[in-house]
């Protein structure tokens, strides 16, 4: 058996629900997971027999069920989070990531995936700059999978699964509801967090609306339009961020589109509408 399907058992015997990713991609392997982590599985002899008819297919493990996972993309994910720690003084240095600790795994890109407890919160994209939470409804790609620029997802060394999958830090749960738990993390844009007015929240119904009954062919456009003109009003102080995000993440995944694209999606939409602010009524 090759290492992939062998860390897919694994993972598991773990308990951990599985399911087949494109060999050296992100996006499920259509033939043989047609609906995606809906399809995950914690049965042994299925994973057995889909990695045995595809023996390079990566590993996709569904969050929100056993563990949620803190996204970090690179140095300025990390930047960002340790400006959001609220008492630098007393946080754990053991990991990479200032502040959480839980089994950890280093991305392609150099990024990191922490895998912590389940809060019971859906994907959060961009809550905070460059950093995502993965949670009810989401996947992420597990080692040993291939990142699509040729290197493997990899466990730090230290931190692998053997490590306590944690509660996550009480200053972490009030970023993800969207409340800031320190002045350093009120400067930016990407952390914009305040009240919904009625305008607003018509506006967001209109387009998640329109997302939803986008046809087939024309749905990623919609939601980045859709993307682009909330966050306009979430750059005027308007619409709450964390709001249009988990709005717009659930549109898109009702609307049948891949989780990766969802995510890409809306940061793309929502961080170029931001440039341009919308005054309307309050």
């Amino acid at each position: 058996m090759s290492a992939l399907g062998a860390a897919a058992l694994d993972y598991v015997r773990r308990g951990y629900p599985v399911f087949p990713i494109e060999s050296g991609g992100k996006r499920p392997l259509g033939k043989l997971a047609p609906h995606g982590l809906k399809n995950a599985t914690r049965d042994a002899e299925q994973a057995l027999r889909w990695w045995t008819e595809e023996p390079t297919a990566n590993v996709g493990l569904v969050t929100g069920v056993v563990f949620d996972v803190l996204d970090v993309d690179g140095p300025e994910g990390i930047e960002a989070l340790n400006a959001a720690v609220p008492c630098q003084g007393e946080v754990s240095d053991r990991g990479p990531v200032n502040g959480v600790d839980g089994p950890t795994v280093v991305t392609g890109r150099g990024g990191y995936h922490v895998y912590l407890g389940i809060t019971g919160y859906g994907n959060r994209a961009g809550f905070l700059l460059h950093v995502d939470w993965r949670g009810r409804g989401g996947y992420v790609v597990a080692p040993p999978s291939v990142h699509p620029n040729g290197t493997r997802y990899e466990w730090l060394a230290g931190w692998g699964l053997d490590q306590e999958i944690a509660t996550p830090p009480d200053w972490l749960l009030e970023l993800l509801r969207g409340k800031p738990t320190s002045p350093n993390n009120t400067g930016s844009l990407a952390r914009r967090a305040g009240g919904t007015t009625p305008y607003a929240r018509r506006a967001l119904e209109g387009e998640v609306g329109r997302v939803l009954m986008a046809p087939v062919g024309a749905r990623n456009d919609t939601l980045n339009r859709a993307a682009h003109a909330l966050g306009q009003l979430v750059a005027s102080g308007s619409l709450d961020l964390v709001t249009a995000i988990a709005a717009l993440e659930k549109a898109g995944l009702g609307a049948e589109l891949d989780y990766q694209e969802v995510r890409a999606t809306i940061k793309s939409g929502l961080g170029a509408g931001m440039l341009s602010p919308r005054r309307v009524p309050r």
